[in-house]
C-alpha cells in the first residue's frame, strides 16, 4: 500500500457507485491512497461533477440507474478522449468486455474486488498519469525554452552584436515595402580595407563602435541608426529635407575628420563617404549607387543620388542588354568582324585585328561598346573570347595573314587559353607566329603575377603579344619592357588629334621612341584621315588601323 501511496496521494478520483455498501467499504480504500475522492451514485451525477471540475480517475460501475456506466464513458470520452477511467463490475460477459474496450477503457475489475488486482491496476494507471505528467512538464519547459531562444534569435537576426544597432534585417524589414517618401543617408568608413591591414579586426572592431556611438548621439530628430554592412551606417528620415540632411551630412564628415581615435599604443583618424537618396522604394539600393559615386571621387565625399547616375545607366543596361547576350552566346551568334592594319611601308593589308559583334534578335549587329562592359560585369566575357577564337581561327586557315584577338584578364584568370590556342593551330594547320593576342594596358601595369606567367609561355610557345590601347592608364615602361611585347598599340584618344594637339603629338612621339628602343612594333588606332596619317608615317609609326583606311569587315578581302 505504501508504494502505491507514493504514487497515488498527489491524484484525484471520482468514484461513482449505486450499490451503498461497496460504495462505502472501496472509498475507505480509496481514501488512504488519493488525495481527493469524491463519489456519486449514479452516471447523471457523475457527469455533472465532471462537467464541473477536473479528475485525474473515474472509477465507475455498469450497472446504474439514470444513465448506466457505458454511456457515462461515452460522454466523457467526448469530453476528454484521453481520461483514464477503470470499470469495477460484477459483469464480466465478454459483450461488456469488448464494448469497454471499443471505448478505449483498459482496465476492468471484476467484483468482488480482490485488493491484489485493484492495487495493480491503480499502479499502472498511476504510473501512466505519473509518466504523461512528467511528458507534459518537460513539453511545456521545451516549448518556454523554445520560445525564449526563438525570441533570443529574433532579436540577434535583428540587432548588430558588435554595436547594439538595429542590422540590415531590420532595416530592410522596416524599409523594403514602405512607400511613405523618405531619404535615407548612407555611411561608410573609407579604406575600411586599408584600415583592417594597418591596424587589426580588433582595434578596427573599436573603430566601428566609437563611430557607432558617434553617429547616434548626433542623429537628427526623428531618426534611427542602422548598422548595414561592416563599416557602413544608414538613418532615414521622412521629416527632413535633402537641403537639412546634407548640412547634416557635411558636418558629421568635419566632425569625424577631426576626431582623433585612440586604442593601445596607436592613433588614427578616419574619414566617411556619405550618400543620399530619395523616394519611396529601393532607398539601399539607390544610395549604395550613389556612395559607389563618390567613392570614385576620393575619400571624405558627398553624393547625392540622381536617376542618370553611371551607377544607375549600367544597371539599366544590364538588365536590358544581358539577355540578348546570353541567347547570342548560346545561338553562337557572336560574329568576327575583321579591320585590316596597313603596312606603312608597303602601304598594303599585312594583318587584321578580329572585333567582336553580336547579332541581336532583331537582327542587328552590335559592336563591343554595345555589350562588352555587362559581359565583364556579368562572367560572359571569356565565353565570347571563345567563340571569337573558334571563328577566327576558321577564318584565317585559308591564308597568310597575321590576326590579332583580343584577351581579357579573364580569359587568363580562367586559365584555359594556352590549351586551347595551341589546340586552335594544330587543328587549323595555323602556325603560332600568325597569331596576336591583345591584351591592355592594365595586365601589363598591375595583372596578377599568373597572369603574365601565361603570357610569357604563350609568346614561348610562339604568340605574339600586343599591348593594346598603350599610354590611357599609368604606363608602365619598365614593365612592358621586361614582358618583351611585339606590338605596342597607341591608343586612338592621342592618335585622332595628333595634327592639332601638341600634347597628343608628343604623346605619341614618346611612344613611338620607347617601342623602337625595346624593338617593339609601333601601331597607331583610330587613323581617321589622311592628314593624320601623313603624321604618323613621317614619325616612322610602322602600322596603321583606323576609318581612313576601312571600317571592319565581315568578310576577310583577298
Amino acid at each position: 500500500m505504501k508504494n502505491i501511496a507514493n504514487l497515488t496521494q498527489e491524484l484525484s478520483i471520482l468514484y461513482v457507485e449505486d450499490d451503498q455498501t461497496s460504495r462505502e467499504q472501496t472509498t475507505e480504500i480509496f481514501e488512504l491512497l488519493f488525495d481527493s475522492v469524491e463519489t456519486t451514485v449514479d452516471g447523471e451525477e457523475a457527469l455533472q461533477k465532471y462537467e464541473k471540475e477536473k479528475f485525474d480517475i473515474i472509477i465507475t460501475d455498469i450497472n446504474m440507474p439514470n444513465i448506466n456506466g457505458l454511456e457515462l464513458i461515452k460522454q466523457i470520452k467526448k469530453i476528454d478522449e484521453e481520461q483514464p477511467i477503470i470499470i469495477i463490475s460484477a459483469h464480466s460477459n465478454s459483450e461488456y468486455l469488448l464494448e469497454v474496450i471499443e471505448l478505449g477503457v483498459e482496465h476492468f475489475i471484476i467484483k468482488p474486488i480482490q485488493m491484489q488486482h485493484l492495487i495493480s491496476v491503480l499502479k499502472r494507471v498511476a504510473d501512466a498519469i505519473h509518466a504523461k505528467k512528467i511528458l507534459h512538464f518537460y513539453h511545456e519547459e521545451l516549448e518556454q525554452q523554445v520560445e525564449e531562444k526563438t525570441a533570443i534569435l529574433a532579436q540577434q537576426y535583428v540587432t548588430d552584436e558588435l554595436t547594439g544597432l538595429k542590422n540590415r534585417n531590420a532595416f530592410i524589414k522596416k524599409y523594403y515595402k514602405k512607400h511613405q517618401e523618405s531619404i535615407i543617408v548612407l555611411i561608410s568608413i573609407d579604406n575600411f580595407n586599408s584600415l583592417l591591414i594597418t591596424y587589426g579586426y580588433d582595434n578596427c572592431d573599436y573603430i566601428i563602435q566609437e563611430l557607432a556611438q558617434f553617429l547616434k548621439q548626433n542623429l537628427p530628430e526623428y531618426t534611427e541608426l542602422y548598422r548595414i554592412d561592416d563599416h557602413d551606417f544608414s538613418f532615414v528620415s521622412a521629416k527632413h529635407s535633402v537641403k537639412d540632411l546634407h548640412k547634416t551630412a557635411q558636418k558629421l564628415q568635419q566632425q569625424i575628420a577631426s576626431k582623433e581615435l585612440f586604442f593601445e599604443d596607436l592613433s588614427t583618424h578616419i574619414t566617411i563617404s556619405v550618400a543620399l537618396a530619395k523616394g519611396k522604394s529601393d532607398l539601399l539600393k539607390k544610395s549604395h549607387m550613389a556612395l559607389k559615386e563618390a567613392q570614385k571621387l576620393g575619400k571624405n565625399r558627398l553624393k547625392i543620388y540622381t536617376k542618370d547616375s553611371p551607377t544607375e545607366l549600367l544597371q539599366h543596361k544590364i538588365k536590358r542588354v544581358m539577355p540578348k547576350l546570353k541567347r547570342s552566346i548560346e545561338d553562337n551568334n557572336v560574329l568576327p568582324y575583321f579591320q585590316p592594319i596597313i603596312n606603312n611601308k608597303t602601304n598594303t593589308i599585312e594583318k587584321y585585328e578580329c572585333l567582336a559583334r553580336i547579332v541581336d534578335d532583331d537582327g542587328i549587329v552590335q559592336s563591343p561598346a554595345d555589350f562588352i562592359d555587362v559581359a565583364e560585369l556579368t562572367g560572359m566575357l571569356s565565353d565570347i573570347t571563345r567563340i571569337m577564337i573558334d571563328k577566327s581561327f576558321m577564318a584565317f586557315k585559308n591564308n597568310k595573314h597575321q590576326f590579332s584577338i583580343n584577351i581579357s584578364e579573364y580569359d587568363l584568370n580562367d586559365g584555359y587559353l594556352r590549351e586551347y590556342l595551341k589546340q586552335k593551330c594544330k587543328e587549323h594547320s595555323i602556325e603560332s607566329s600568325r597569331v596576336v593576342l591583345e591584351v591592355l594596358e592594365g595586365v601589363s601595369v598591375i595583372g596578377a603575377k599568373n597572369s603574365l606567367e601565361q603570357l610569357m609561355n604563350l609568346k614561348l610557345d610562339g604568340f605574339l603579344i600586343a599591348i593594346d590601347d598603350f599610354g590611357v592608364q599609368n604606363s608602365n615602361f619598365e614593365r612592358v619592357h621586361s614582358m618583351h611585347v611585339d606590338y605596342i598599340k597607341i591608343d586612338g584618344s592621342f592618335i585622332k588629334d595628333i595634327h592639332k594637339d601638341s600634347k597628343s603629338y608628343n604623346v605619341v612621339k614618346t611612344i613611338n621612341d620607347f617601342g623602337k628602343s625595346i624593338d617593339a612594333k609601333i601601331i597607331a588606332e583610330y587613323v581617321h584621315s589622311k592628314e593624320v596619317q601623313e603624321i604618323v608615317k613621317n614619325l616612322g609609326i610602322e602600322y596603321s588601323q583606323g576609318y581612313y583606311f576601312s571600317q571592319p569587315l565581315k568578310e576577310l578581302q583577298n
